[in-house]
């Protein structure tokens, strides 16, 4: 952390970044960031891969996140929030020439432990824990946009508090934010009660590919273009879809695979584990990462072909646990 505070006290200009197919911790500790470093006399621009999903624009401040990398300014420095390597950055890597100071900082257990100002803490919560903790050091006071930007992020990525990465200081921060005059019901509400009906439609379709392997300890669903089409669902709503495989008693590892609606032949991996299965294993070993029980990786190839090789290095994974338990 000391590193990144004097990273930041030595700039002036900054871009701020995080990983491509945003979600509520890299908007939410993005946006927190920005006002971090406006708050200490710094100039700062969210720069992003990709636009925000409509279901986060409620957010103060998302309609300044630009994905025009034409129209970035002049920079010092380039804050890397929420993303455990460069390329899941896509296009905006290319602004961060060799000039350019890079501050890395992460909650992925995956990280490559890039930049020149490195802060990698795989106990934190989520990156948006991880900023609070900066506006502490710095004291500089959040404005209570800053707060409900910050909460989501957190409760975004700890599953409403459910998953194994909230710990007592997690409960501590939410409990402080929560003192800025947020109301948990209206937050949750914002975040996951807000969908229509061709979400629900859309929904509907993911779970009917829902299958459990002969173990009963993977369970998998799919997306595909097709779905997207039939529905003209956004993709980005199903974020949380994989947890229903995750649900399903027995299961050990839950899958959701996803057809790249911009790049065909790229299916996009996500994981989720149960108990001590670890699945940022099984994600690093096709170039992915992420968290012990979360993690995700993207694989070219056709759904079925892809479907096959991941769910093939999940049994032997699981296999090779039980396997070294009985020694």
């Amino acid at each position: 952390m000391e590193k990144v505070i004097q990273a930041i006290k030595k700039h002036k200009k900054f871009i701020i970044t995080a990983h491509i197919n945003l979600e509520g911790d890299s908007i939410g500790s993005q946006l927190a960031m920005k006002e971090l470093l406006e708050k200490l006399g710094k100039t700062a621009l969210i720069v992003d891969n990709d636009l925000v999903p409509d279901h986060y624009r409620f957010l103060p401040g998302s309609k300044d996140i630009s994905n025009r990398l034409d129209r970035v300014p002049d920079f010092d420095a380039a804050v890397v929030l929420d993303c455990p390597t460069l390329k899941r950055i896509g296009r905006v890597s290319n602004l961060l020439t060799k000039d350019k100071t890079v501050i890395n900082i992460d909650h992925h257990i995956s990280n490559e432990k890039f930049g020149d100002a490195i802060w990698v803490d795989p106990e934190a919560s989520s990156a948006g824990e991880m900023v609070y903790l900066l506006f502490k050091k710095f004291d500089v006071e959040l404005s209570r946009d800053a707060a409900l930007v910050l909460y989501i992020a957190i409760l975004t990525d700890t599953g409403s508090f459910n998953y194994d990465n909230t710990t007592g200081t997690t409960h501590k921060i939410a409990g402080e934010l929560l003192g800025y005059g947020l109301k948990p019901a209206t937050v949750s509400e914002d975040v996951y009660d807000r969908r229509s009906a061709t979400d629900i439609s859309f929904l509907g379709l993911v779970l009917s590919t829902i299958k459990v392997n002969k173990t009963g300890e993977v369970a998998y669903l799919e997306i595909t273009n097709e779905m997207l089409k039939t529905t003209g669902a956004d993709v980005a709503k199903s974020e949380g879809f994989v947890n229903y495989a995750r649900s399903i008693e027995g299961v050990k590892v839950a899958v959701i695979f996803k057809e790249e609606t911009k790049s065909p032949g790229i299916v996009n991996v996500s994981f989720r584990s149960k108990g001590d299965a670890d699945v940022n294993v099984i994600a690093s070993a096709f170039g992915g990462g992420g968290h012990v029980k979360a993690s995700g990786c993207v694989i070219a190839g056709s759904l079925s072909d892809v479907r096959t090789k991941v769910l093939s290095k999940i049994e032997e994974t699981l296999s090779n646990g039980r396997n070294n338990s009985n020694r």
